[in-house]
């Protein structure tokens, strides 16, 4: 029922934003964080094949279709080819290359949008030696907590 609703066009108005909350992470578009502090424009797609896409969110918008509505993001996506785009260290840590971005739209099939339930948050963090490479920093989102796999005594009586 939802893919037939979605095969449909959708409404002709949208709705964009420059934020967007969802699965407790807070995302900003890349323009949005222009001059301040914090850093919520990071985004990660672990695709169906197992490969993880790194980018930046560009844009957020809104489609209204007959009884649903999709909110989809606009990214800057980064090449995962290792050690052209992506570079994992010792440590464990993956770097991404910024300057070597994928999907840019030039292309029919190039396609940098994703469903904002397909991806998560992460920070990118600037390599001082090297001004395109950035790390990237997953984490949990806002408000939840890993409580461990322990039962409680409640549950084993």
């Amino acid at each position: 029922e939802k893919i037939r609703a979605l095969a449909a066009k959708p409404s002709k108005c949208g709705v964009r934003y420059s934020g967007y909350i969802i699965k407790g992470f807070r995302f900003h578009t890349i323009s949005r964080k222009t001059g301040r502090v914090t850093q919520n424009s990071g985004v990660v797609n672990l695709a169906e094949n197992g490969v993880s896409y790194y980018g930046r969110l560009s844009d957020i918008f809104e489609l209204s279709y007959k009884d649903y509505k999709v909110v989809f993001f606009t990214c800057d996506w980064y090449d995962i080819h290792h050690k052209a785009g992506i570079i994992r260290d010792e440590f464990g840590f993956t770097h991404v290359n910024f300057s070597r971005k994928i999907h840019t739209g030039e292309k029919l099939e190039d396609d940098p949008f994703v469903f904002s339930s397909q991806v998560d948050q992460v920070f990118y963090i600037q390599n001082p030696r090297s001004e395109n490479w950035n790390t990237m920093v997953k984490f949990k989102p806002r408000d939840i907590f890993d409580m461990g796999g322990e039962p409680s005594s409640d549950e084993t009586e």
